[in-house]
Parts: structure tokens; C-alpha cells; sequence
């Protein structure tokens, strides 16, 4: 910019020499001297300096105006062969939506916001996860023991019951970027996406419980699980070899709430009920909180520790022909898996959904 501008300068002062050159004597303003107002000769008329000053500026101005117009010109058109000038209208200066190479947004909908292929589909970004879950009938049950568990975990499906009820299939879906191969020599749940590689969860779990008929089991339970106990009113504690932590017993509800999903109507008619789930966020502290002076940087000497396991619940009742049955789907991590992977987290915990089979 700084070499135009002084070609620029230089061809206006070249104008202004050549023009001052030739211009006639008679041009030239006089001024009053003394302070007396005097007469001035201009093409052979007299006329007093007020008017010579006013037409000399207005012939400056005049000339100073063609001569930068015409330096502009001859600048431009030294370093530009070929000039061109853009305007907004021009097709190649407007984004056009669903052009080729254009955004998802654009390649999927209308500048309306309408779809533009109704029958386009978005692959996948889930692995979903079904799992089968039997159960019995009153008679294969002691009317006097006690509940009756099925547990899948980390997506292995439980062993059938051959005098079975009726089946629930259970379902949750897992990032597509989560590793769910057990088999694998990478950690199960390890995401290795960029920014992340690390595991992102601990272990997930769902589990059936069905009471013996003098033992009603219904919604009642998880509406009063916030008052009772979450972990108590889920039978957590009755799940052999404590398989939760036990310290789940005493954790604190961080948050709660409900969501209505579809399930088959149970007369079999085809027709969709809604189903209500109750998600509860569950967190608690270990059993034995380590001093600062023993290597626990997050000890602060307040008495207590930081939440150190996080549980993700989501639970329902089903009603059967008979009876009721509890359905739970637990998402256990811990603190560091938390705050790499909490929207994942949640968001498997929620996709948790059950259906008639």
C-alpha cells in the first residue's frame, strides 16, 4: 500500500508543476497589502481581491480535483492490467447453500429448513446395546424367600429362565468413539478420540428384581426413593457378594428426575403406553479419606473428601399380568472418568429403554 501511494503523490506533483508551468501571469491572486483593499488586473478587467481570492480558490480546487482523478487513473492503471470491480450480486462472491462442498446443514436441509431428502439418514454415532431379560413366573418363586435378581453386566446378556413369564428387552446405547470390545487390549469404554484418551467409564450394569406375590412391588417405590434411600429402595443391598460399593448406601442424591418414554401396551394390542424413568445422579466420598501428608492433594483438612464414585441411575417399574417388575440401569465412574466423560455418561444413562418382547 505504502509503494502506490507514493506513486500516487509523485504523479499529482508532476501535474501540478506542468500546469503551473503554463498557466498565464494574469492567474495569479494578489494580495492587499498595508491593509488597504486594492484593485487587481485580471484579463484586462479590474476587480477587487475579495473576488480575485474567491475565484482562485474555486480555480485550485477545480484543478487540484482533475489532477488527482487523473493520477488516480494512470496509478491504477499501472499496476492493474486488467481492472475489475466485485460486487455483492455476483454469483462467485455468494454462498450457496447445498452447493457442492457446502456444510452438512446445507447438504441436508433447505434454505427453508425443510429436509431435502425426507428418506436421508445420519449414520449412526451409537452402538446400541440389547440385552434380554427373563421373567419368572410365580410359581419358580418362594412365596417366603426373598427377591428374585437378573443381572447383565458390561453388555453380556444374563442366562435365560426356562419358566419364564414374558421377556424384557433392555437397551442403552454407547458411544460409537468408546471401545466395547472386552476382548480387546485397550480398556473397555477407552475413548481415544482426541483430547480424551482415557477411559471413560467404570462399569454398567442392568439388573431386574422381581418380588414374591405377597411383596407388591410398583411406582410407589421410586417416588418415595429420594425420602428412603435411592440405593436402599433399588435393593442394591441385596444384590449378593456387594456387588455395588457399599458406600452407595450412604451417598448423596445430587439430582433427580423423570422421563416418559413409549412401550408396547401390555393387552397386546399394538397399541404404545408411556412408561415413566426415574434418573438419579448419585455421588459419595471413600470410606477412608487419606491425610494431605500421605499423598491426597485433595484432602484439605475440612474433615472430608471430594466425591470420589458417581453413580447414573435410571429405573422403572413394568407392570405384568401378575406383578411388577423393577428395572435399573446403572452407570458407575469415577471422579477423573467424570469430568472427562460426564455428557457421555448421561447421555447413555438416559438412552435406557425397555419393550415388550
Amino acid at each position: 500500500m505504502i509503494f502506490p501511494t507514493l506513486l500516487l503523490l509523485n504523479a499529482v506533483a508532476s501535474f501540478t508543476e506542468t500546469a503551473a508551468f503554463f498557466a498565464p501571469a494574469s492567474t495569479v491572486v494578489g494580495r492587499p497589502r498595508n491593509g488597504s483593499m486594492h484593485m487587481i488586473q485580471q484579463n484586462g478587467e479590474e476587480k477587487d481581491a475579495i473576488t480575485a481570492i474567491t475565484i482562485g480558490q474555486h480555480e485550485r480546487r477545480d484543478f487540484l480535483l482533475q489532477s488527482l482523478g487523473v493520477g488516480s487513473a494512470i496509478a491504477s492503471t499501472s499496476f492493474i492490467p486488467f481492472p475489475s470491480i466485485a460486487r455483492a450480486d455476483d454469483d462467485y462472491n455468494i454462498y450457496k447453500r447445498g452447493g457442492e462442498g457446502g456444510d452438512l446443514t446445507s447438504q441436508l436441509f433447505n434454505p427453508d429448513g425443510s429436509l431435502r431428502d425426507p428418506n436421508s439418514v445420519v449414520s449412526a454415532q451409537e452402538n446400541a446395546v440389547d440385552l434380554i431379560i427373563s421373567i419368572p413366573t410365580n410359581d419358580s418363586m418362594d412365596k417366603t424367600d426373598g427377591v428374585n435378581i437378573i443381572m447383565s453386566t458390561d453388555a453380556v446378556n444374563p442366562t435365560s429362565t426356562a419358566n419364564a413369564s414374558a421377556n424384557i428387552k433392555a437397551s442403552y446405547k454407547l458411544p460409537l468413539k468408546w471401545n466395547t470390545d472386552a476382548s480387546s487390549t485397550i480398556p473397555l469404554y477407552y475413548d481415544s478420540s482426541e483430547g480424551k484418551n482415557g477411559k471413560s467409564c467404570n462399569r454398567i450394569t442392568v439388573y431386574s428384581i422381581t418380588t414374591p406375590p405377597n411383596i407388591p412391588l410398583d411406582m410407589t417405590v421410586l417416588e418415595k426413593a429420594s425420602k428412603v434411600g435411592v440405593a436402599k429402595s433399588l435393593f442394591m443391598d441385596q444384590i449378593p457378594n456387594s456387588y455395588f460399593d457399599q458406600g452407595v448406601l450412604k451417598a448423596d442424591l445430587i439430582s433427580g428426575r423423570t422421563v416418559r418414554k413409549p412401550i408396547q401396551s401390555i393387552d397386546d394390542k399394538g397399541e404404545l403406553d408411556e412408561q415413566i424413568y426415574y434418573e438419579f445422579d448419585l455421588a459419595f466420598a471413600p470410606l477412608k479419606c487419606d491425610d494431605f501428608m500421605e499423598g491426597n492433594k485433595e484432602n484439605l483438612g475440612l474433615g472430608f473428601c471430594p466425591y470420589d464414585n458417581i453413580f447414573l441411575v435410571s429405573a422403572t417399574v413394568v407392570n405384568n399380568s401378575d406383578r411388577g417388575t423393577l428395572m435399573c440401569c446403572v452407570v458407575e465412574c469415577n471422579k477423573d472418568e467424570w469430568k472427562m466423560a460426564n455428557s457421555d455418561l448421561k447421555r447413555v444413562r438416559s438412552s435406557f429403554i425397555l419393550e415388550r418382547t
